[in-house]
């Protein structure tokens, strides 16, 4: 297991790519005849986006992603750890975008790829 955001498990096969993006807050503001001075406007925000394919007919099944959409569907943040027991917070997913290809006759894929975007909740 790579990462388990509430129950949900990302295997190793599964995860192409895991990007981390961390704001910190830090906006500014133009003054006349002067350099812009900057300044922290809030504690700042973390995204975590991850890029993956399941395996169909390797185990996987048509319905791999059911229950990550089932979690989306809650509306709320999970706890996000790693396969060694790291905790990263609480995130909620913001986004999920899948392609299915390569069909059979009865409208089965053979592959599919996802991404998935997290935002994390620092209040949750």
């Amino acid at each position: 297991m790579v990462l388990n955001l509430g129950g949900f498990k990302f295997t190793w096969k599964q995860v192409g790519g895991i990007s981390l993006e961390t704001e910190f807050g830090i906006s500014s503001q133009d003054r006349i005849q002067n350099h812009p001075v900057l300044f922290a406007a809030n504690l700042g925000n973390q995204t975590i986006s991850i890029e993956g394919q399941t395996l169909p007919y390797n185990g996987d099944k048509q319905t791999a992603l059911k229950r990550l959409y089932e979690l989306a569907r809650g509306r709320q943040s999970y706890a996000l750890t790693n396969g060694n027991g790291k905790y990263f917070g609480r995130f909620a997913v913001i986004k999920i975008s899948e392609k299915q290809a390569v069909f059979t006759p009865n409208g089965a894929f053979f592959t599919q790829s996802f991404s998935l975007e997290l935002k994390r909740d620092y209040d949750g």
